[in-house]
């Protein structure tokens, strides 16, 4: 599908649709656009092929990692 969209110049220019991603955890070992990925492994992937492993129950949404904090650092903060 093509989007036409009309610039500030009044041409008609062709645009495609933005990609939308989002990271997921596999579940098992599998290929993931063309790359094998271990299970275990965090991707990212377009949110479309995404959601479908997710719903096959072959992947989980990505959980977003803490920062680590230095511990060194947050001595001299207190100080």
């Amino acid at each position: 599908m093509v989007l036409k969209t009309t610039d500030f110049f009044g041409d008609d220019a062709e645009q495609s649709a933005s990609l939308k991603t989002m990271k997921i955890t596999v579940l098992k070992d599998m290929r993931v656009e063309g790359k094998v990925v271990l299970a275990g492994k965090t991707v990212e992937i377009n949110d479309k092929d995404g959601k479908y492993l997710i719903s096959l129950g072959s992947a989980t949404e990505a959980k977003a990692k803490k920062e680590k904090s230095d511990k060194s650092t947050k001595d001299l903060e207190t100080r």
